[in-house]
């Protein structure tokens, strides 16, 4: 068990990778506690709950909305939450994102924390004090920054994800690598069929490096004014493909990834040696460019969250393990992205 502090102005919290489920009780306070879980997750985990009020939610991306978000306020008010409750979100990405937001707003805030359930929440939904539900089809349109004061990676409960999960979840575990740690990389790259015969020990030094790397970036810049905007590697265009095509969200990033790589080359600030790396590194792990971009891809990119005015915060890279952030007009993404499609077309 290791332990990785996110302590910024925004609040402190400590993850913990390599924990054990059955550790949990020790890290929660004698609070009233209330879990939010989603279907599948009590399915598998129920009889390990520690004794508490438990709200239940659909999996998947559909429910992440304000109208979910205001019905769980809705059920901790009736079942009596109060400002010195406790909430526990128990599951992935999504419980996480949903239950990071009502506790920021329930009673205007109460504590909460994690049990991380999924690769792509260990290594980054839970991580960081993001929460935020969907504004139709654009993604975290509405959100909050609220720190947990613990996130719990039991790696042992990987042995239950589907492989697609397992390589969504890798999306975001290479993502970490590759915007700031070239010998993470290579690892991750080395430890393919490890990572998806979920084998423990592996699991646990990648995940372990990942979570160091996102905390020292969250730690600079808690907010997202500047430093933490290379987490967005591969989003800008992965959320247009996830929305579009409906795939699963790390998966939509390792594509999102590719292309974001392909305009660091024709930027000029990624070399065709470097990128080849990348293409070959998630091609292994079974992912191309299979999905077009539509037509209204500019549309979408600047009805994203990081669309400001007439530009864009456009995470690039110049190597394997080092990003930039570059400001790009919206005529000159305009240009690359007509010259992707030519490309592929």
């Amino acid at each position: 068990m290791r332990r990785v502090r996110v302590n910024s102005s925004a609040g402190k919290s400590v993850v913990i990778t390599g924990g054990k489920l059955e550790d949990l009780t020790s890290f929660l306070p004698s609070s009233r506690l209330f879990i939010i879980t989603d279907t599948n997750v009590r399915a598998l985990y129920g009889d390990s709950f520690p004794p508490a009020e438990v709200l239940t939610i659909h999996p998947g991306e559909e429910s992440k909305t304000l109208l979910v978000a205001g019905d769980l306020c809705y059920r901790l008010l009736a079942a009596g939450a109060d400002r010195s409750s406790f909430i526990l979100g128990f599951g992935g990405g999504v419980v996480c994102d949903i239950t990071g937001l009502v506790a920021s707003v329930y009673m205007r805030g109460v504590r909460h924390a994690f049990v991380s359930t999924t690769l792509l929440s260990q290594v980054d939904a839970s991580i960081g004090g993001k929460t935020g539900v969907n504004l139709g089809h654009y993604k975290n349109m509405i959100g909050t920054f609220k720190q947990p004061e613990f996130v719990l990676c039991d790696h042992t409960l990987l042995s239950t994800l589907p492989d697609n999960e397992m390589l969504s979840g890798l999306g975001e575990l290479l993502k970490h690598a590759v915007i700031a740690d070239r010998e993470l990389f290579s690892d991750i790259s080395a430890s393919l069929s490890a990572i998806f015969d979920r084998n423990p020990e592996s699991l646990e030094d990648l995940i372990y490096r990942a979570v160091k790397i996102k905390a020292a970036i969250v730690r600079r810049d808690p907010l997202e004014n500047g430093p933490r905007r290379v987490l967005n590697f591969g989003h800008t265009f992965g959320h247009v493909l996830e929305t579009t095509y409906n795939i699963p969200h790390g998966i939509a990033v390792m594509e999102g990834m590719l292309i974001a790589a392909e305009l660091s080359v024709w930027k000029g600030d990624l070399s065709q040696a470097e990128y080849r790396l990348l293409k070959s590194t998630l091609e292994s792990a079974g992912v191309m460019n299979v999905h077009d971009l539509p037509e209204q891809i500019i549309r979408l990119i600047t009805r994203d969250k990081k669309g400001e005015s007439e530009a864009v915060n456009m995470v690039l890279l110049q190597s394997i393990g080092k990003a930039v952030v570059r400001k790009m007009q919206i005529n000159e993404l305009e240009a690359f992205t007509d010259y992707y499609i030519q490309q592929k077309g």
